[in-house]
């Protein structure tokens, strides 16, 4: 009998019905947190515009009705092919935003199973499913990382073939381990370098010898090479930045480095399983308990098998190891807070069954199992009600951006100004830096800055259109400079701000700028002639 039968057993004969009831509100909290990508109009996720831009520029270029084919190309090399070949398929079929909200729920539903299938593969306590609940939700959702988000699930899939393949190496399993990470890559460059780091471990975890270890790794080898090609292909086909100027961005950077900050680290990484701020830092807490919840339920670490705790030493070697910041690609290792609690939960292998004769169970250790079960629920249904609530008032506060909407013509390029991204709403920095793109995503339009800058992007700018809105101006508009961004080549300017803007902006010997609408913290300026 497996540790699995084992735990479910034991379940059955302490509680009665009580797993099935479990098991009835997991699935139930599992299906309605999808809900969470629909309660706003448009999510509070930040990058999500970005993305939902590039899905409708690549849906425009494929069926040829799009009218900046001169300003950018597909680049069908890139590992975020996945996530945008989803949305684009859905996007012809439904509206952009309606594709980008299935996809996410989609991906969220397709991790909750990798988690369970992994769990299951790894013989861990069924009862720590709850601790697999709230990563989906925490920082890369708030900040709107869309790629990271539909690879997830794909990179758990990844661990499980990957831990049958290390278990007993066979040459179709083996094909397989290549093949899926061939899809991973594909996914996310991240997940993927997550994903075969793990799925590689596991190999001397599970095998013996030096000989069988060796031809174990060759899948392994045979995907390094992949990364390479691309890595080669990025560089001799100038990727990394059309414009030949130094790379502004930042290379690598460890905030445990920072001599006033660096510190933090040590525990946020716990608080981006739910947040992106410190002002929930409340959600610490709640996460605590969820570390100590294996403990007060009476699990036990796997100690037959050491592979299960593989991904949980990856997830230390993350937090403690991975960059902040590498290559242009910012909040590097705070992403991977999704992993965290579900490695840690494959640790754990259900308490064996005791024998009713000797010592009988007394009432307090049948009340601290169920007492924690409750605290978990509690916690998770409190976590996903928190957000629903935030998304249902950032919906309000933000639907006078609807009214600058409905004063836009399709087709035309624009430039966002956002001088306030954060929301004190949904406790996001940046919730609000790349909320003006979904005129790009809706109306035809283009608007910078745009991720048609970076690396992996799916739609990049040709070389000889490359905009002079790039990313440092994006961040700081209060240094908005008319000829420096060619101001002439826009037609409407998004504006998002919380105090009065600068008189004059917009002032200027080549063309006249006028206010056109003004909504709540949103204007929108219209260029209407030029010399």
């Amino acid at each position: 009998m497996n540790s699995i039968s084992v735990a479910r057993g034991h379940a059955v004969a302490s509680s009665g019905s009580r797993l099935s009831l479990q098991q009835i509100l997991f699935v139930s909290t599992v299906v309605l947190a999808g809900a969470l990508f629909w309660i706003a109009p448009r999510p509070p996720m930040g990058d999500l515009p970005q993305h939902a831009a590039q899905v409708a520029l690549l849906r425009d270029l494929l069926d040829g009705t799009s009218p900046w084919t001169q300003l950018v190309y597909i680049n069908y090399f890139t590992p975020y092919l996945l996530g945008y070949v989803i949305a684009v398929s859905l996007s012809f079929f439904m509206p952009v935003l309606l594709a980008m909200k299935l996809s996410l729920t989609l991906a969220y539903y397709a991790f909750m199973l990798g988690c369970v299938c992994l769990r299951r593969r790894f013989g861990a306590d069924p009862r720590l499913d709850w601790l697999f609940v709230p990563g989906f939700f925490g920082i890369a959702f708030q900040f709107g990382f869309f790629t990271f988000l539909m690879a997830a699930p794909v990179g758990l899939l990844f661990l499980v073939v990957a831990s049958r393949f290390a278990t007993a190496p066979t040459r179709v399993r083996g094909a397989a381990v290549v093949a899926m990470g061939v899809l991973v890559f594909f996914s996310h460059g991240l997940v993927f370098a997550f994903a075969c780091a793990t799925g590689g471990a596991l190999v001397p975890f599970s095998l013996k010898g030096v000989r069988r270890i060796a031809l174990a790794s060759v899948p392994y080898a045979l995907l390094g090479v992949l990364a390479v090609v691309y890595l080669v292909y990025a560089k001799h086909h100038n990727l990394v930045t059309w414009t030949g100027e130094p790379h502004t961005g930042p290379n690598l950077v460890w905030d445990w480095t920072q001599a006033s900050w660096g510190w933090h680290r040590s525990f946020n990484f716990l608080l981006y399983v739910f947040a992106a701020q410190m002002k929930d830092w409340y959600f610490l807490l709640a996460g605590m308990f969820m570390l100590a919840a294996p403990w007060l339920m009476g699990a036990r670490l796997n100690r037959k098998a050491p592979a299960a705790c593989v991904p949980m030493l990856a997830m230390l070697v993350v937090w403690l190891l991975v960059p902040s910041a590498a290559l242009d690609v910012e909040y590097v290792y705070h992403r991977f807070a999704l992993y965290l609690l579900p490695a840690y939960a494959l640790m754990f292998a259900p308490a064996e069954a005791r024998s009713d004769t000797g010592m009988q169970r007394t009432a307090l250790a049948s009340f601290g199992p169920l007492f924690t079960r409750l605290v978990l629920i509690a916690i998770c249904w409190s976590f996903l009600g928190v957000l629903a609530v935030r998304e249902q008032r950032f919906a309000a506060a933000n639907a006078p951006f609807e009214t600058l909407l409905d004063a836009t013509e399709p087709g035309q390029r624009a430039l966002s100004l956002v001088y306030d991204p954060g929301s004190t709403i949904v406790h996001n920095p940046y919730t609000l830096h790349s909320y003006p793109q979904w005129y790009e995503a809706e109306q035809q339009g283009f608007v910078d800055f745009s991720f048609a800058y970076l690396l992996p992007q799916i739609v990049r700018f040709r070389a000889d259109h490359v905009p002079a809105m790039r990313p440092e101006f994006s961040l700081s508009p209060q240094y908005f400079d008319w000829k420096a961004v060619q101001g002439r080549v826009y037609r409407y300017f998004f504006v998002h701000h919380l105090k009065p803007l600068p008189e004059g902006m917009f002032d200027n010997d080549e063309c006249q700028v006028v206010l056109r609408r003004e909504a709540g913290d949103w204007s929108l300026f219209e260029r209407i002639a030029c010399r």
